[in-house]
């Protein structure tokens, strides 16, 4: 990984060690930063399929941060049964996809996804509260790189590790044109430019 600079230009960052961690399919490694964001609540649109609270089919993930990672629990609904009493692999990666895509964010850069690939160990099964944890793993330029886990106790149930790519606050304003004003209410955030930190 090369060095780069914070958001605002204004130091360097090193990976930093997972401590005995031993991971199968990510690196583990870690970029230390500052937050740009102390409160993730209200950083994504209101009817997201993952976080969002008016999402009322949603997965109803509630991210939250501890330090710089984004961190959410959850106990999958059983309408996201895949497999006899485990979770369908499309809720899961739609739940790594949502809680990494919060490591941007947090970093400085939204950022959409590029690239995700999820590594399933174990079977998620119904019934369990499950916490997921993502960090930022590299930096170069625009790409950004995540990685993060789903775990309960001593289990890791799945590993997960994403590419964004940062965009301007002028991607959204081109995409608001095209939408509806039912669609522009929902997503004021973005349109005023609030969503970026």
């Amino acid at each position: 990984m090369s060095s780069t600079s914070t958001p605002s230009g204004s130091s360097t960052f090193e990976p930093v060690g997972m401590g005995n961690q031993v991971y199968r399919f990510i690196t583990g490694n870690r970029v230390a930063f500052p937050p740009a964001v102390t409160d993730l609540s209200g950083t994504h649109t209101p009817y997201c399929w993952g976080c969002g609270p008016d999402a009322r089919e949603g997965l109803g993930l509630v991210p939250r941060l501890d330090g710089s990672d984004p961190v959410a629990d959850l106990e999958f609904d059983p309408r996201f049964e895949g497999g006899p009493g485990t979770v369908h692999g499309g809720a899961i990666a739609a739940f790594v996809d949502d809680l990494l895509g919060f490591v941007p964010v947090v970093y400085g850069s939204p950022g959409v996804t590029a690239r995700l690939d999820t590594n399933y160990r174990k079977p998620v099964p119904l019934g369990v509260t499950v916490h997921g944890r993502a960090w930022l793993s590299a930096v170069d330029g625009d790409k950004m790189w995540a990685e993060g886990t789903i775990e309960a106790g001593d289990e890791v149930y799945v590993e997960a590790s994403a590419l964004f790519i940062a965009i301007s606050f002028e991607h959204y304003r081109k995409v608001h044109e095209q939408l509806t004003e039912e669609q522009l209410a929902r997503s004021a955030a973005y349109r005023s430019g609030d969503y970026f930190p």
